[in-house]
């Protein structure tokens, strides 16, 4: 298997070094992330496993924590209604950055 964490195309959103992104959904609302909670996003970053990144899937971004094994990557959501997800690489996959919650 090939490392997943090289950004393969250009960011979907108009990406600097730093930018700010609202959460897109309630997948982290167990850690204290809700959806519209803004996010800072280091596009220069290295991600490495316990991370949160965002990642685009099949043209959809989303924030998960980065779980890594190896070559193997999974994203962890925390909240039971959203799945955990096992990316695969006839999907459209690439983590654009490493995320981080703004200060309330």
């Amino acid at each position: 298997m090939q490392d997943h964490t090289a950004m393969p195309a250009p960011c979907p959103v108009n990406c600097e070094s730093h930018f700010t992104l609202p959460m897109p959904d309630h997948a982290l609302s167990g850690v204290g992330i809700y959806a519209g909670h803004l996010l800072n996003i280091d596009s220069q970053a290295s991600p490495v496993h316990g991370n949160l990144v965002l990642a685009a899937l099949d043209g959809e971004l989303l924030v998960r924590r980065l779980q890594r094994s190896g070559t193997r990557l999974r994203l962890l959501a925390a909240h039971p209604d959203y799945p955990d997800i096992d990316p695969h690489y006839a999907q459209g996959f690439a983590i654009w950055g490493v995320a981080s919650a703004t200060a309330s």
